[in-house]
């Protein structure tokens, strides 16, 4: 095995009591910020007794890091999937448009994810260890739709794939930060003109 093929590997998905905590943990930083992000708060939101999650994860740093993992696989799990999907619609717009567009309401239908994706991405920034788990799971997104770009024969697929990651991730949290009645107008105007802009090679 490689150095690459080490930093590439993720931890298993969590499952049982720790899927719980994780679960919970990420609705206690949708609702108050990494700030309120404690052992206690989480032990609260589950339902469950206190100490249950110091006991899982003993330090705050590995509930961080345990959740960044949690948070990542979720997008990451949706966006390889989405490439399963797209398989028979490279270099067709709308199609892709249209799978896209799904994906991101699949993921603005949980705005707890996306609120909690977007603190740790921030965090990520002050953190070293929380920063390690961050690129990891990113740069599966981004092979995954640099993939895509090299199968369609674009010119540019790594780079392009930065930028369509980064907007998308932009989208989101614009997203969430409308009433919910007006997310989904917002994300199907938004995805079309997106795709449809970096086909041009005047885009990049």
């Amino acid at each position: 095995m490689t150095p690459d093929d080490r930093s590439n590997r993720r931890p298993a998905a969590p499952t049982g009591r720790r899927a719980e905590l994780l679960a919970a943990a990420v609705d206690v930083v949708a609702d108050g910020g990494l700030r309120g992000l404690t052992h206690r708060a989480v032990d609260a939101r589950a339902g469950l007794p206190e100490g249950t999650c110091s006991a899982y994860l003993r330090t705050r740093s590995a509930l961080l890091v345990a959740l960044a993992d949690h948070v990542g696989g979720a997008l990451e799990a949706r966006v390889t999937a989405l490439a399963s999907d797209l398989q028979g619609a490279i270099g067709d717009p709308v199609a892709v448009s249209a799978a896209v567009t799904e994906l991101t309401l699949g993921w603005i239908r949980e705005p707890a994810l996306v609120r909690a994706q977007a603190e740790l991405s921030l965090e990520a920034a002050r953190q070293p260890e929380l920063m390690e788990v961050f690129e990891r799971w990113r740069d599966g997104l981004l092979r995954t739709v640099r993939e895509l770009g090299e199968r369609s024969g674009r010119p540019q697929p790594a780079q392009e794939a930065v930028v369509l990651v980064a907007a998308i991730e932009g989208f989101l949290v614009t997203a969430v930060r409308l009433p919910e009645e007006h997310r989904e107008g917002f994300l199907r105007g938004a995805i079309p003109v997106l795709v449809h802009a970096m086909r041009g090679p005047e885009s990049m």
